[in-house]
């Protein structure tokens, strides 16, 4: 069961554009990831949170390192 799980993730660099998320749920989301682990928090993390298709059109070419 956890061989299957950890097969099948993977990091999602681009995502459904035709599904909108509200700023709301982004900051919901970025909370929750802030309570989880992160390499003893010595990689402080940074988000860009963006719901425009223009700002993201903007962020996406520079995410071929994540």
């Amino acid at each position: 069961m956890i061989r299957d799980l950890v097969m099948k993730n993977r990091s999602y660099r681009r995502f459904y554009q035709e599904v909108a998320i509200e700023l709301a749920t982004l900051r919901e989301l970025v909370d929750l990831a802030r309570l989880s682990a992160s390499a003893t928090n010595r990689q402080p993390l940074k988000y860009i949170l963006s719901c425009e298709p223009q700002k993201n059109a903007l962020i996406f070419p520079h995410l071929s390192w994540a």
